[in-house]
């Protein structure tokens, strides 16, 4: 018997937790015997912007100078500007073309065909290229263009290299050159390189 009254006890028990416990179904206005109907929960997409909606709005990766196309095949060097990433705020250099002997250094002068490109809209604002005639410039003193020492600097005798020059190391604004104030995409190829002494 008091077997018997333990068992009713712990029955008891469970019907009440049963009853206690939350039910699965959620409460529903319905009458019995009315068909619920589905109704999707709102769902959000969150789809990456496209490249240059990001450029828009400020959100771009910088570019590296991997970025850059530069077809030197022809006799003017053909340079591309990505618009799927921002324009570079440190100085970028890559050699294209390895070239021979010691590399520039300050106090050195460099003999070099130079294209110069508005990263912008890829104006062109300079290009001895096309005149064949190379410039001469002294590693290391003033420039028109304020970076081009730190640009030119390892370029080899017969190499060339392309280069980006943020706006604080390009033309000067006091310069008056259309291109100051801008980021510059520089193409260079070293004809001789002389050793200072």
């Amino acid at each position: 018997m008091r077997n018997a009254g333990k068992i009713m006890i712990v029955a008891a028990a469970a019907t009440a937790l049963a009853a206690c416990s939350p039910s699965l179904e959620e409460p529903t206005d319905l009458q019995p015997g009315e068909q619920p109907t589905h109704t999707p929960a709102p769902v959000s997409v969150s789809a990456s912007a496209s490249a240059s909606e990001s450029h828009a709005a400020g959100h771009a990766m910088e570019c590296t100078a991997a970025d850059l196309t530069v077809d030197t095949a022809g006799e003017q060097p053909r340079v591309q500007i990505p618009r799927d990433c921002a324009a570079p705020t440190t100085v970028l250099t890559r050699d294209l073309a390895e070239g021979s002997g010691a590399g520039a250094e300050p106090g050195d002068t460099v003999d070099v065909n130079l294209q110069v490109v508005a990263w912008s809209n890829g104006e062109v604002g300079q290009n001895t290229f096309a005149q064949e005639r190379p410039v001469s410039v002294r590693l290391g003193e003033p420039q028109d263009i304020e970076g081009l020492t730190e640009g030119l600097t390892g370029i080899m005798q017969g190499g060339s290299k392309v280069f980006v020059l943020p706006p604080d190391l390009g033309y000067a604004e006091q310069s008056g050159n259309p291109l100051a104030g801008e980021t510059l995409v520089v193409v260079a190829e070293a004809v001789r390189v002389t050793t200072g002494s």
